[in-house]
């Protein structure tokens, strides 16, 4: 595994995930190089960010090691854990 390669997709997808459903996120917070917390915008829950964002990630994904993202939302106390494995199965 060419974790350079998968942690530059990560970052892409990261990037495709905040761009694709603007005025949701805040910002990006690495745990780990796969523990990911997303800080959603004020007003934004976590349900209503998966239920938009869940349809249409599995497309933007094409890196080879399982992720984990929680939810944290804008009241920075809550925090949601949706702890979805996203990678790709697929040698790319």
């Amino acid at each position: 595994m060419d974790t350079l390669k998968d942690g530059k997709k990560i970052t892409a997808f990261l990037n495709k995930i905040k761009s694709k459903w603007p005025g949701k996120i805040e910002r990006f917070e690495f745990k780990t190089a796969t523990v990911i917390y997303v800080h959603l915008k004020e007003g934004i829950s976590s349900i209503d960010f998966l239920s938009s964002l869940s349809h249409h990630v599995e497309k933007l994904v094409d890196f080879t090691v399982p992720i984990i993202l929680y939810h944290v939302e804008s009241d920075g106390i809550s925090l949601r854990s949706h702890p979805i494995n996203w990678y790709s199965s697929l040698n790319r």
